[in-house]
């Protein structure tokens, strides 16, 4: 086998020596045609990078003006909203106010007397006031001396035209509404524009207005924008353009808003001069303002003060809303010594990396050439069959480890061949028996999640359109067809939720349950599932409220479990009845075990039957126990009504005798916090009146369950705006700052789900309304967010969606949910 020697072979000096000379090509036609441009393209890009800052500034300031805009809006139509709860409250007043007056035999004249001048000391917001006048023009109730009981046809504006008979008059004729026009405060003399809502009464022949001035709504505006110029000052005082250059920010007037500069900020910077154009230098940024050019003038420098003599460059932006001119500056040397110190840098590493590849260029002739011949004899033996060739290189470094690998690589496969197909056969078997449990159980889990939500998707249609159908209903004998559909949905509803929370062991779900109406609903739909021969009745208890707090599904299966249970003791037919009531302990009691003193749910159902024997009372609640014989009963009816007993904190009791019916009486706790919860029924109005008018996102991607969500929120009161995926909602949230609250479907097309759209739209929000709709559980674990929403599960009626709101209304008031 030849040696080849590194530079005594031509072809490896031919190689190195041409190496060599491309290299230095490069070398030089790199230095002369791109270090110029390298220069250049840098100082542009240095300069437009003070552009682009300034542009983004400017951006962000237009958007920070429009944010103000709306908020001018909203703070007036917050107020409007005021002045209509003010009169209102004044009419709500006067016909208290009448009525009181009738029964205590006062005349008309008297009545009106003591309410106005009870009226005349209400004030509100900033001194607003309630103000009454006569279609005469007569002012009968104001809190100014100077205009009750006054004649307002003397009380003009600035055109000698009389101002309350004028808004007297439009009243009459167009109905109630806000009326602008300029009056004085109660403590001054000067007219200042206000703005009315004045609401007129025929049955007293008289309008009530209430007002507000529009310099108190200018003045929240105000302290709105200087609140945005503190922030803004925040931002820009963190930013540099280069090393030392900044942003500045000043008025039409030569008042420097902001400055980096302390000895400028918030001066009056007119008469600084312009060195080359000795001019005012703000003269001369206006002059360039917008007009995508540059100013060029000297300045001076913070470590250089006073001498202005180093050039500048400064780009304005003018912001027409606040009046603003925001400008940038950088001085030109730093501009260039960037792109001077960018190409001396890059020269540097040319050539050094020349003299590295010269070197690499040896290196590789001299150390590469014989192992790599000898290698490659090794592997033409290999590769004729030869598995015993070894390379014999024994050297440090890349092909050293190379040849190691490839020794070793070689023995593995000799020690491997003979074996290779019986492993590669049992791990191939293996790995598809493997795969296809996997892909059986995962098909299983996106069935069971899929069929779930678009099951309860269709209930959530049916039900939402049913309910519909049932308010708009005028027809008895229809609504007799639609009532039992509806329970039929609201049942399917009902075991697709079992279904679910038993496949997956999910616990109890209690809220606060009338008693006595679950048990209504459940025996009416029993009416239709008993024999004809059994007659069923219901004996609730007239007087008082019958709340416990229970899971409401589970109960209702309890009372089937029974109901059927006794249907089986009646072969012959008999009488069932239910009855509930509230009762009250004072001392213990014996169930199946000792009952305590307290305020307690009783439930009895009696039957007719055949009873139970002593030892079939016995046992009854044992699981799998049953009294009847060959049939495919499982015996777990009355164990699963006992477990739920206890589970509820509950108490339960057989009352029987062979062939001489039996009566089996459930106590459960009653709700303890009634009166709390006649509070919250309270509250529930408050909040939900508080969000009418306020706009609400819906995000749904079944269209028909969207339709029937979004008819039930304007039912409700609220306005609507709609998405078919997050991706569109979240637009919408990012484009619409009234958005007060969100409603979403969890599982959405696209790649973000309800959840991701929840979390997103509660960082865009302060304190959002945030409800979300699920055909099934869904954790929150699963995003690892410390944030929880209020989930109102398909389908749902409108009285459900009402609580979810007031729920998530509540969550709002306190910050949201923390895991």
């Amino acid at each position: 086998m030849r040696r080849l020697y590194p530079l005594r072979s031509q072809l490896s000096r031919q190689f190195l020596f041409m190496l060599t000379g491309i290299l230095l090509a490069v070398f030089a036609s790199m230095y002369a045609y791109s270090v110029p441009l390298i220069k250049q393209q840098v100082f542009e890009i240095e300069r437009n990078s003070s552009r682009l800052t300034l542009n983004n500034v400017f951006e962000i300031a237009n958007r920070m003006y429009a944010n103000l805009e709306d908020y001018r809006t909203q703070a007036l139509h917050s107020h409007q909203q005021q002045l209509k709860v003010a009169v209102a409250m004044a009419e709500s007043y006067l016909r208290s106010a009448y009525r009181e007056g009738y029964t205590q035999g006062l005349s008309e004249t008297q009545i009106r007397q003591r309410a106005f001048s009870a009226l005349r000391d209400f004030t509100y917001g900033n001194h607003d006031y309630i103000w009454i006048t006569g279609y005469d023009g007569m002012m009968l109730s104001h809190p100014d001396p100077r205009f009750h009981g006054k004649d307002s046809a003397q009380m003009l504006d600035s055109d000698g035209r009389a101002i309350v008979p004028n808004i007297v008059h439009k009243v009459r004729k167009e109905g109630e509404g806000f009326y602008q026009y300029s009056w004085q405060r109660l403590s001054g003399d000067k007219p200042l524009p206000k703005v009315s809502y004045v609401k007129n009464y025929p049955e007293w022949g008289f309008v009530i207005g209430s007002g507000v001035y529009m310099d108190d709504v200018e003045t929240e505006f105000q302290l709105r924008k200087e609140r945005s110029l503190a922030e803004l000052r925040v931002a820009l005082q963190n930013i540099k353009i280069a090393k030392t250059g900044y942003l500045y920010v000043f008025d039409s007037e030569a008042h420097m808003l902001f400055h980096p500069n302390n000895n400028i900020d918030r001066t009056e910077f007119k008469n600084l001069q312009n060195p080359v154009t000795k001019q005012s230098i703000f003269k001369d940024l206006i002059a360039v303002a917008d007009t995508g050019k540059e100013l060029y003038y000297q300045w001076d420098k913070p470590d250089d003060p006073g001498n202005y003599i180093y050039e500048k460059l400064a780009f304005v932006r003018y912001l027409k809303g606040f009046d603003w001119y925001i400008g940038s500056s950088v001085y030109l040397e730093e501009l260039r010594s960037s792109a001077a110190i960018l190409s001396t840098r890059l020269m540097a590493l040319a050539a050094l990396t020349i003299l590295a590849a010269l070197g690499l260029a040896y290196y590789f002739i001299t150390q590469m050439t014989r192992p790599l011949e000898q290698l490659a004899n090794t592997a033409l033996r290999v590769s004729q069959g030869d598995l015993s060739a070894k390379s014999g290189i024994q050297q440090d470094g890349e092909i050293g480890i190379l040849a190691k690998s490839f020794d070793g690589m070689v023995e593995q496969l000799k020690t491997n061949i003979d074996s290779l197909d019986t492993q590669v056969k049992q791990r191939t078997d293996a790995l598809l028996e493997t795969n296809a449990k996997a892909q059986r159980m995962k098909a299983v889990g996106q069935l069971a999640g899929g069929l779930a939500h678009d099951f309860n998707n269709l209930l959530s249609i049916i039900l939402g359109n049913l309910l519909l159908l049932h308010e708009r209903l005028q027809d008895k004998e229809l609504a007799a067809y639609v009532n039992p559909a509806i329970r039929a949905t609201r049942r399917g509803a009902d075991i697709t939720q079992r279904l679910l929370a038993f496949s997956r062991r999910q616990p109890l779900q209690p809220e606060t349950v009338d008693v006595g109406q679950l048990t209504a609903e459940t025996v009416e739909l029993l009416r239709g599932s008993l024999p004809s021969h059994i007659n069923l009745s219901y004996l609730p208890d007239p007087k008082t409220p019958l709340l416990a707090t229970i899971d409401p599904s589970h109960l209702e299966n309890a009372l089937i479990n029974l109901a059927l249970n006794a249907r089986d003791a009646m072969p012959q037919g008999g009488q069932l009845s239910f009855a509930v009531t509230a009762l009250q302990l004072t001392e213990g009691l014996i169930f199946d075990e000792s009952v305590p003193a307290g305020r307690y749910i009783q439930i009895q159902v009696m039957d007719t039957g055949t009873g139970f024997s002593e030892d079939s009372q016995r046992l009854a609640f044992e699981p799998f126990y049953s009294t009847k014989v060959g049939t495919t009963n499982s015996g777990l009816g009355l164990s699963m009504v006992y477990g739920f007993v206890k589970q509820s904190h509950g108490y339960i009791r057989i009352d029987s005798q062979a062939q001489q019916g039996a009566t089996i009486t459930l106590l459960l706790p009653a709700a303890l916090d009634y009166p709390a919860l006649a509070e919250r029924g309270k509250d529930d109005a408050i909040s939900l009146a508080s969000l009418q008018g306020q706009l609400f996102l819906l995000v749904e991607d079944n269209a028909d369950v969207r339709a029937v969500v979004r008819q039930q929120l304007i039912s409700l009161g609220v306005q609507v705006v709609e998405a078919e995926d997050a991706e569109e909602g979240l637009s919408l949230a990012q484009a619409l700052p009234s958005l007060v609250g969100l409603v979403s479907d969890i599982m959405l097309t696209g790649k973000m789900d309800g959840y991701q759209l929840a979390q997103h739209f509660a960082a865009l929000k302060p304190l959002p309304i945030i409800v979300l709709m699920s055909g099934y559980a869904y954790p929150a674990a699963l995003h690892k967010s410390n944030l929880s929403f209020i989930q109102l599960h398909k389908p749902f009626d409108l009285q459900q969606l009402k609580q979810a709101l007031w729920q998530a209304s509540q969550t709002k008031e306190a910050g949201l949910c923390k895991n």
